[in-house]
């Protein structure tokens, strides 16, 4: 059935156009051993002119164009589950989808869940920061969580994911926002705060990704305010998972 829902789905020349030239890349996530302990799993899209594959401009996009890319994203995922799994067990982060009521889409989250449980693979499904959480978005949320997927918060510490946010739902994993760790460089205030941000965050057994690590700088003060795990261009930048695999 679900075979046969994927075909209807992206039958359509139109939704399956937009979906061509989407492909999957993996940015390593370091822990505080400095090993790699997963993936985050990031769109990219052929540009011809650049002749790279480049970050894709959502807030150009309808919803139904990102839709059409995630659901190819997660079609892309489920392939390279068995690769990620060589290794060993590993965490994968997949952005959740603010329009998560479309059937494929919920049915594919389920199938990453089911077999990444037998391949030794712990998913861990981010909350975007501008997805809008109402009663619908919850129950899917537990019912992922109910099947085994670790619920992230993502980019905590923008203008549209502060403590409101955050105090909306339990998370296991919050992703401070780039811009905390670029601040906590510069002012020593910020240094003291972030640090202690990150310890009451881990007193209820949240986690603490941070991001956009890209210099020996921003290295030096991620050891320091504790974070369990970082990412960012100064380990790698987001490649194919050829490149990891």
């Amino acid at each position: 059935m679900l075979h046969q829902t994927l075909h209807q789905y992206t039958g359509h020349p139109r939704l399956a156009s937009s979906q061509k030239s989407v492909v999957a890349f993996y940015q390593p996530i370091i822990d505080q051993q400095q090993q790699v302990t997963g993936y985050e799993v990031l769109a990219r899209q052929w540009d011809p002119v650049a002749r790279c594959y480049q970050g894709i401009e959502f807030n150009r996009l309808g919803e139904h164009e990102i839709l059409n890319i995630d659901i190819a994203m997660l079609k892309a995922v489920v392939g390279d589950l068995p690769a990620l799994a060589k290794n060993g067990g590993c965490v994968l982060s997949i952005n959740l989808n603010p329009m998560m009521a479309c059937a494929t889409y919920q049915q594919l989250l389920l199938w990453i869940l089911l077999k990444s449980r037998k391949l030794g693979i712990t998913i861990w499904f981010e909350v975007l920061e501008h997805a809008p959480l109402d009663q619908e978005q919850r129950e899917l949320i537990n019912v992922l969580r109910c099947h085994g997927a670790h619920i992230a918060c993502d980019d905590f510490g923008t203008r549209d994911c502060n403590f409101q946010r955050l105090m909306a739902m339990p998370y296991d994993i919050v992703k401070l926002d780039r811009t905390l760790l670029i601040q906590a460089c510069k002012e020593n205030y910020a240094l003291k705060m972030l640090t202690g941000l990150v310890k009451y965050l881990q007193q209820f057994s949240i986690r603490v990704v941070c991001e956009g690590v890209e210099t020996e700088r921003h290295i030096e003060v991620v050891n320091q305010i504790g974070c369990d795990y970082w990412q960012g261009y100064a380990y790698a930048i987001p490649s194919p998972l050829s490149r990891w695999v």
